[in-house]
């Protein structure tokens, strides 16, 4: 991994951080990543720009343009549709898709554009559907089941199910993201928002807590000899 890799703020791991560098994911881009890289749905392209100045050959498309799309890193956005990507089969050694799958209809042919433009392997993130019994008894949902763009639901299994399908082997699987139920709890005791997140966040480092987690994070590779780790 890069020595010199940036330090995120913790809040940018959390809602609200689309088309922003988060953390978890910029890590495993760092650690799974080839030397060419594709970023599918790249938004702002923070990750592509990040990752040129870190000496990656990096490229990004979205289906819009975006006005971050400018300066030293301009030629290296284009439009384009994950459904169609505008590049060559086995363009790129990695692709990146954070918080995309989740929007799009058909989910079979984005993977098989995937597997067809991706050289080498995979890093995905998609919203976690694996909602605990404990929150539909409490009458709470995750941010994404009420997120009207959401389009697809993933668990890690349909997720599994969906890469072999398509000829990925799954190699990491990883959860990231973490709630803070304690933060909601101390909130509605009327401690300030501010206080309420920060203990949230102390209590989730106790080792014996449980822990749930908003997203999945997975590395697939076309390497059939690949593993869970």
């Amino acid at each position: 991994m890069d020595s010199n890799i940036i330090r995120l703020k913790e809040g940018k791991n959390k809602i609200g951080s689309w088309g922003n560098l988060v953390q978890s994911r910029l890590e495993a881009a760092l650690k799974y990543s080839g030397n060419q890289v594709l970023d599918a749905g790249c938004s702002t392209g923070a990750y592509v720009s990040y990752l040129c100045e870190h000496g990656y050959d990096a490229y990004g498309f979205d289906l819009l343009p975006d006005e971050k799309w400018c300066g030293k890193y301009e030629s290296r956005f284009v439009i384009g549709d994950i459904c169609n990507i505008p590049f060559n089969n086995n363009s790129f050694d990695t692709i990146l898709a954070f918080e995309v799958l989740e929007h799009v209809e058909n989910i079979d042919l984005a993977l098989k554009e995937l597997y067809r433009v991706a050289r080498k392997n995979i890093i995905i993130s998609v919203p976690n559907c694996s909602q605990p019994k404990i929150f539909q008894k409490s009458g709470m949902a995750f941010h994404h089941w009420v997120d009207r763009t959401h389009k697809q639901v993933f668990t890690e299994l349909i997720l599994r199910n969906k890469l072999h399908q398509s000829g990925f082997c799954i190699d990491v699987v990883k959860y990231i993201n973490q709630i803070y139920p304690e933060s909601l709890f101390l909130y509605r005791l009327y401690f300030p928002m501010r206080i309420a997140c920060s203990i949230g966040e102390l209590v989730s480092r106790i080792p014996t807590k449980k822990k749930w987690y908003m997203t999945i994070l997975l590395v697939a590779s076309k390497n059939k000899d690949g593993g869970i780790r």
